[in-house]
């Protein structure tokens, strides 16, 4: 059946038709005045989509390559610059004048600028681990707020913990003085020094990463003053302690600890409340079983006290061992699922030896003599302005025969710091006593994982994601190229020049008043036994520097091929972050393709488009004129 057209419904139709051209033209507009194909997501949503994704990629891809890589870049080439700077001081300063002390050391003037040199050269490589990126210190791990080494002297004290091998015990060459710095006229008659008395000792030691160390003498606490023994020597506080780890045996609630000449299988019962620590004892063969001892308690059997601290710390006291002994372990008692109270313990136990001898100085021959000779073969020597432990030949031996991959921990307190020292919590498991908001003391604990993982000692690496599941290491740590050796070695040298010195400068007191004439008879022999033993003591003292200074030489090329090691690891970083780089500028132009590609109108079609629109238009006008200017009624007339 044939259907009506009628005149409305033409018109309607065309004004339609014509809304249509009308809404395609103004699309087209907006795309010409924009530049983009949509503008809206219902425009075309296939376009919406890749766009989204494609966006999503290259914004990625800018983040890493403008920002990630470019900040990474400048972190590289910061350590790089550092690490460069280093590596020249240690070679044309450092290395040099070690050299230089080697062999000029005889002359006064020559001395003194190897001394000025020495210590402007450690300064400067200390300040050089400042070097910061963007406010960010660059060899200080994750603190990177923190500097390397203190910009200013300070007070502030700090517990220590080195973790060392028995590769750390070193051998010192020590030359008795005696008396003879300190001779002049008044003197010089009550001085029993001849050079026969002037001899060398090899002395081993552990020498600590800090020098000038706390000392505090004990106090009496009635009087407060310092404690003297029956010798009239100051008795000092043992704030030091020097021990080595050993593997635990343990077995649930269960643990096996020894000393020299006692063992024990210490179980904690935990029904009894509160908890005790049962003893089965074994003493140099004698056997006693069930000794309980409450916690924060502890009881004596003859030399040996045991104890069970509140801190769940089971100590052994052994008196019997030389120097004495402790062995202890750490414990905690838990609730299991069930709530029931289950021991456990720390996987090693420590054993910790008695300093025998503490000396605030090491100016005398006291303190080095107190380690020398069978008499003083299992004693410890403890000096705090030179930082070092003293061992015994027992000592030293006994400890050599530990296994190399044996831990050994040394304790120590220092309070007074100077600047350009490096900051031990980069370095150690440090307890730093600071001033909280409300003026009282709190203790920071730093590198607490040292203590459970000692290889993890400065490795706190940084890394910047520069792509799709790929990241760059930016950060070199302090520990792979500044070490306290460097400054430690250095101020050693600085020290024998000056002994020599001092010794040169007393050599010329005795020789002027020889040559005065003003003594004769026994004085004047007296001043010429003098005489042959400064020259005698002077003679191994230079002896002593050029064999240190020679092992000094190679120690210095250690440290040069140990940053060198350094830098060209950073080097080999930053060559892969530029190839990379190189990648991500390729992406970043590819996907900018794509996206404009994607999103991106041709002008060139949108104007023939716009322009057939607008004669499409101008003809669509023409025609719904003529059919709105005729009707049926016309017809009919």
């Amino acid at each position: 059946m044939a259907m009506r057209i009628t005149t409305k419904m033409m018109q309607n139709t065309s004004l339609r038709n014509l809304n249509i051209n009308k809404s395609l033209q103004e699309k087209l507009t907006n795309q010409m005045s924009t530049g983009k194909k949509i503008t809206r997501p219902s425009d075309d949503p296939v376009i919406a989509i890749r766009s989204l994704k494609l966006n999503s990629s290259l914004d990625k891809i800018d983040q890493y390559y403008e920002k990630n890589a470019s900040d990474a870049e400048s972190w590289i080439d910061l350590t790089m610059s550092a690490i460069s700077t280093v590596n020249k001081i240690l070679t044309n300063d450092v290395r040099n004048n070690i050299i230089s002390a080697n062999n000029n050391y005889k002359e006064a003037e020559d001395r003194k600028a190897i001394i000025k040199n020495l210590q402007q050269a450690i300064a400067e490589i200390y300040s050089t681990g400042n070097a910061d990126s963007a406010g960010r210190t660059i060899f200080t791990g994750y603190r990177t707020d923190m500097p390397l080494s203190l910009k200013e002297d300070k007070t502030e004290k700090n517990v220590i913990t080195e973790q060392l091998t028995n590769a750390a015990i070193d051998k010192m060459t020590f030359v008795r003085t005696g008396d003879l710095k300190s001779i002049n006229e008044g003197n010089f008659r009550d001085k029993d020094t001849t050079e026969y008395k002037v001899n060398t000792e090899d002395i081993y030691r552990f020498r600590l990463a800090y020098d000038n160390v706390d000392i505090s003498p004990k106090l009496d606490p009635a009087t407060g003053e310092a404690m003297k023994d029956a010798d009239g020597n100051i008795i000092y506080e043992s704030n030091v302690e020097i021990g080595f780890m050993t593997d635990a045996k343990t077995d649930g609630n269960r643990a096996v600890i020894s000393t020299s000449s006692v063992s024990a299988t210490v179980t904690i019962d935990t029904v009894a409340l509160p908890n005790e620590a049962v003893f089965d004892m074994n003493i140099d063969g004698a056997i006693t079983s069930g000794v309980r001892v409450k916690k924060g308690t502890s009881t004596t059997m003859g030399n040996v006290t045991i104890s069970y601290d509140e801190d769940g710390t089971i100590k052994i006291v052994d008196g019997n061992a030389v120097p004495k002994e402790t062995a202890s372990i750490g414990s905690k008692v838990t609730k299991d699922a069930n709530g029931k109270s289950v021991a456990s313990f720390d996987e090693k136990f420590k054993t910790s030896l008695e300093i025998s001898n503490y000396y605030p100085t090491g100016s005398d021959d006291k303190a080095y003599l107190s380690v020398v000779g069978e008499d003083n073969a299992d004693k410890i020597t403890y000096i705090a302005d030179t930082g070092e432990l003293l061992l015994g030949a027992n000592i030293q031996k006994r400890l050599s025969e530990l296994s190399s991959d044996t831990e050994l921990r040394i304790t120590y307190e220092k309070t007074n710091w100077k600047k350009n020292d490096l900051d031990p919590v980069h370095y150690f498991y440090t307890e730093r006593t600071t001033k909280g908001k409300n003026g009282n003391d709190r203790v920071v604990n730093y590198n607490e994982n040292f203590l459970v993982d000692p290889s993890a000692n400065g490795k706190q690496i940084i890394e910047y994601d520069i792509g799709n599941n790929q990241s760059i290491r930016v950060n070199t740590t302090a520990d792979e190229v500044f070490t306290h050796d460097m400054g430690r070695d250095m101020h050693e040298v600085i020290e024998m020049l000056n002994e020599y010195d001092d010794l040169e400068g007393c050599l010329n007191t005795v020789k002027d008043m020889i040559k005065s004439e003003k003594y004769d008879g026994d004085d004047l022999k007296k001043l010429e036994e003098h005489q042959k033993a400064i020259e005698e003591t002077l003679t191994r003292v230079g002896d002593k520097i050029k064999k240190r200074t020679q092992e000094l030489i190679d120690d210095c090329d250690g440290y040069f091929e140990r940053a060198q090691l350094a830098e060209t690891d950073c080097g080999s970083r930053g060559s892969r972050l530029k190839l990379i780089q190189n990648r991500l500028e390729m992406q970043q132009t590819s996907f900018g393709e794509l996206v404009s590609e994607n999103e991106d109108a041709d002008y060139t079609d949108l104007v023939i488009q716009l322009k057939s629109i607008g004669m499409t238009y101008e003809a669509a006008l023409s025609s719904i004129s003529y059919v709105m200017q005729t009707s049926l009624l016309n017809f009919i007339r």
